[in-house]
């Protein structure tokens, strides 16, 4: 029995998109990787524990905004990371 890949259907700029947790295809050294062709991002499972919250926004922002230079990217996801990790602090862990 196979196990299935965890995947998360999103709308971004009303477009449906697949956030998978997924080893990103040829691409093997990447954590994370937006896919603009087929919608779907891919968030390497073994960068989940340490840095998914951040993964997810900068791949995220790069699906919504895909001409924006890499360090802009940067910033954003990881200023929305932190952010969200404050506030699940704040809440017992709980992000709402």
């Amino acid at each position: 029995m196979s196990r299935r890949t965890p995947t998360k259907r999103v709308s971004i700029d009303g477009k449906p998109w697949r956030i998978k947790i997924q080893r990103p295809p040829a691409r093997e050294s990447y954590d994370g990787l937006c896919v603009k062709d087929d919608r779907t991002i891919y968030i390497h499972p073994d960068a989940i524990g340490h840095r998914g919250i951040e993964l997810a926004c900068h791949e995220i922002v790069h699906a919504r905004l895909f001409d924006l230079d890499e360090e802009c990217v940067d910033e954003i996801g990881r200023l929305v990371s932190e952010v969200c990790n404050w506030l699940a602090r704040q809440n017992d862990g709980v992000i709402g």
